[in-house]
């Protein structure tokens, strides 16, 4: 009885640990948001993509923008690693927006010279997707990207503003955005989770975004997240 009785209570326990995906439904307005594993250049839709706020693309040596990074993931996945084309794109989408600042090239000897707010949305069609190339970080003159809680909580809500005009309501899929060569100040990967939700519910309050947003997670990064205490913040929302 007693060995009848673990066995349950350690099934009880297996079942409800969320270890690939944890999703909470919201009303008024309806939508759900997912935290899930998984490859976000696999998924199809509205798809969001950091970027620095200069719009580097160059990944000659992994100087400028390192390859294993997910823009340059999307650069080698999404435009197999045509720069010209993604440069090409990139101008377009941005020829309506002023931009806020010109480096010189001795200040800037590597890279594109033009800054552009952070917060700055281009907008990019491709492969049956949309993708928000969104300037959440500063590129440097070093090369070094910085960003900080304010300039990705701003990007975040210039992103969900530009996915409610062009999104059609469909998924979002975004990475944990500020987890890597941009740190932002000394959040981890659930602090940054957290954020990016809070910051969705906040602006879906005020306007309906999207249906469904997926934060998705890579696999490595995965036993890095208490899924558990990602639903129950989920929860308090």
């Amino acid at each position: 009885m007693t060995g009848l009785i673990a066995a349950s209570l350690m099934g009880g326990i297996i079942h409800s640990f969320p270890r690939v995906s944890v999703t909470q439904q919201f009303k008024h307005p309806a939508f759900s948001i997912t935290i899930v594993q998984g490859d976000i250049l696999e998924r199809t839709g509205n798809i969001v993509i950091g970027f620095t706020d200069t719009y580097d693309t160059d990944m000659t040596d992994g100087a400028v923008i390192h390859p294993t990074s997910v823009q340059g993931q999307f650069q080698a996945t999404i435009y197999a690693n045509n720069r010209t084309q993604l440069d090409h794109d990139l101008e377009q989408a941005l020829s309506t927006i002023p931009h806020k600042d010109q480096e010189s090239s001795s200040a800037k000897p590597r890279g594109k010279l033009t800054r552009y707010e952070i917060g700055t949305v281009a907008v990019l069609r491709r492969r049956g997707s949309i993708f928000y190339a969104t300037a959440y970080g500063r590129m440097e003159n070093s090369l070094r990207v910085s960003c900080s809680v304010d300039a990705l909580w701003k990007s975040l809500t210039s992103t969900w503003e530009s996915v409610r005009t062009h999104g059609s309501l469909e998924p979002v899929y975004i990475p944990v955005i500020g987890s890597e060569l941009a740190r932002v100040g000394s959040l981890g990967r659930e602090a940054l989770i957290k954020m990016i939700a809070l910051s969705f519910v906040s602006s879906s309050r005020d306007a309906i975004v999207s249906r469904e947003l997926n934060i998705v997670i890579h696999p490595k990064d995965r036993e890095q997240i208490n899924m558990i205490e990602i639903r129950r913040f989920l929860q308090t929302l």
